[in-house]
């Protein structure tokens, strides 16, 4: 969901802009910096971005302040990793703005609730998968993207729902009314679509995915 900055607080939307430059400037100085002089990952890195901005551009509303639509994060996260996801979600948050369906007064809600809540609930679930649960494709694919991918959109919208209610903007029994109900069609939806894109990228373009690798996950299987 996109956040317009009239709905909420002006506290809140500057505490969200601290917040989400201190993830990116984070970010950047994690990763590393080197695959941007590989042309291969440079064009992942912005094809995968215009594939998000494309699916960001389709959404539905529900009057009169939500925006619905996909993500996509997961798979961009588990493509990129966590740092480079990060710089993309910010480079669709301002396409979107550019296009005139952000604002710029709500980019760092927008990003820590569509990006920073995905990207970290997504490689937390890698990192405990990959710990605690055997290595094997289909835990990779129903847990790390098809799992990942639906609790991460029922985070964000269910954290988005917690923000409206506590800045007073949208009552409880509203939201229970108007928005509650598309919780379980954002789950499969997310859900089937990020584990449609890692099966086909795992299976045609294993190299374009920096959290699989064949000798952990298939080879001796």
């Amino acid at each position: 969901m996109d956040f317009p900055a009239r709905i909420l607080p002006e506290l809140l939307l500057w505490s969200a802009t601290v917040l989400a430059t201190l993830w990116l400037a984070g970010a950047v100085w994690r990763m590393p910096r080197e695959r941007l002089t590989d042309n291969r990952f440079t064009h992942v890195l912005f094809g995968a971005s215009v594939g998000v901005l494309s699916l960001w551009s389709l959404h539905a509303g529900v009057p009169p302040v939500f925006n619905f639509h996909l993500l996509g994060v997961t798979a961009l996260t588990l493509m990129l990793g966590w740092q480079f996801a990060s710089l993309a979600v910010a480079l669709v948050l301002v396409g979107i703005t550019l296009n005139g369906q952000a604002e710029w007064a709500s980019f760092g809600v927008n990003f820590l609730v569509m990006g920073g809540i995905p990207i970290a609930l997504t490689w937390r679930l890698l990192q405990l998968a990959q710990r605690r649960l055997p290595h094997n494709f289909f835990i990779y694919v129903y847990i790390n993207a098809f799992l990942a991918a639906g609790l991460s959109i029922l985070a964000a919208t269910g954290i988005g729902a917690g923000l409206l209610w506590l800045t007073g903007t949208q009552t409880a029994a509203w939201l229970g009314h108007q928005y509650l109900p598309y919780f379980p069609l954002m789950f499969f939806s997310e859900a089937v679509l990020n584990g449609m894109v890692m099966t086909l990228m795992v299976a045609l373009r294993p190299a374009w995915v920096c959290s699989f690798d064949d000798e952990l996950y298939i080879n001796g299987k």
